[in-house]
């Protein structure tokens, strides 16, 4: 499978690798395809898009929006968090991106410790 694909834009046809792709957001009858260092506008439905995105890298999540799962860096209820961008969730998207993700069910704590305090913690939690 390729990782990569062509838009047009004014003419002009673009290489675009997946992996550059932050989102994508609707507006009216064009989309913009945001990657960190451009935002490149093309004349083509969302739902073409999402159909040719290869859906273990995006998800859809609202009517207007499509998310890079790899550049996702976390999400509640109603909110994805792509990079400094808040993404909302609409409520018929939501069980769709839990489904396209591998989640762990339950309360992770986040802390900082050395190997040593890690061997420490993994012994106390095995006894």
């Amino acid at each position: 499978m390729r990782d990569f694909l062509f838009f047009r834009s004014e003419k002009i046809y673009f290489k675009l690798k997946f992996s550059e792709i932050l989102y994508i957001h609707a507006e009216g009858k064009h989309i913009a395809i945001v990657t960190a260092s451009k935002t490149y506008i093309s004349s083509v439905a969302i739902s073409y898009i999402e159909k040719i995105l290869p859906p273990h890298l995006f998800c859809r999540i609202h009517r207007s929006y499509i998310i890079s799962l790899e550049h996702t860096d976390k999400f509640d209820h109603e909110i994805a968090y792509v990079g400094t961008k808040k993404i909302p969730i609409a409520g018929q998207y939501r069980t769709v991106l839990k489904k396209s993700v591998t989640t762990i069910a339950g309360d992770i704590e986040s802390f900082m410790l050395d190997n040593g305090e890690v061997d420490k913690l993994l012994k106390r939690i095995a006894s």
